[in-house]
């Protein structure tokens, strides 16, 4: 039995070995489609801005790829959303922070803005708002939530970064968003005004933790 099967790889070495070239190739070209795909470079810029994150002082809480849903959907620039998935989120003593990373080519970032179509402001503001909304549910809930979010005076404010690991993007006034290098980011939440006790922090991290 072995011996018919030498006779028959050796007889045939040139289809074998075109036959597992093939597959060889094939598994090479997927690798490569994966290295140039969307998702594989998206995630390579993640990676540099966590990296980057874990330099805040330890006053810092920092949150990666957070998915948060509330308990209905709402209304935001016409649209309704109840859910965002965020690549980053910073808890501190200068404030909530809401971090998505763009590592885009120039000729995709071109493309995206020419077309006018969902631009990373405007995914930005959703997610921000989802945040907003989540943390301060007590003021959107019943009256006697209404009261209690009107006498402790516990609106948490949020804020949106773009933190920029490819091209970089054309600059939008009016958005209330602040786009910077992915390195700068680190400097840029610390030289931040002072928001947050760390009473507040910690029950900030706490209900963010619930969801993480």
């Amino acid at each position: 039995m072995l011996k018919h099967k030498l006779d028959r790889l050796e007889n045939n070495i040139d289809v074998e070995a075109e036959s597992r070239l093939s597959h060889l190739v094939s598994q090479l070209n997927k690798l490569e489609d994966l290295k140039n795909s969307n998702e594989y470079k998206g995630a390579l810029g993640e990676i540099a801005v966590i990296k980057k994150l874990t330099e805040l002082s330890d006053d810092y809480f920092q949150f990666n790829d957070v998915y948060l849903e509330l308990n209905e959907y709402i209304k935001f620039n016409g649209s309704s959303l109840k859910s965002a998935q965020i690549d980053h989120l910073v808890v501190g003593p200068t404030g909530v922070f809401v971090i998505e990373t763009k590592n885009w080519s120039k000729n995709y970032t071109q493309t995206v803005f020419n077309e006018g179509s969902y631009t990373p402001y405007d995914q930005i503001q959703r997610s921000s708002y989802i945040v907003y909304r989540y943390l301060n549910d007590n003021k959107y809930g019943n009256a006697i939530q209404k009261t209690y979010h009107n006498l402790a005076n516990s609106e948490v404010k949020v804020k949106s970064i773009l933190a920029i690991t490819g091209s970089t993007i054309p600059f939008e006034k009016h958005r209330f968003v602040r786009v910077a290098r992915y390195n700068q980011i680190p400097s840029h939440i610390e030289k931040s005004k002072w928001l947050l006790t760390t009473a507040h922090i910690n029950k900030i991290a706490s209900k963010l933790c619930s969801k993480y």
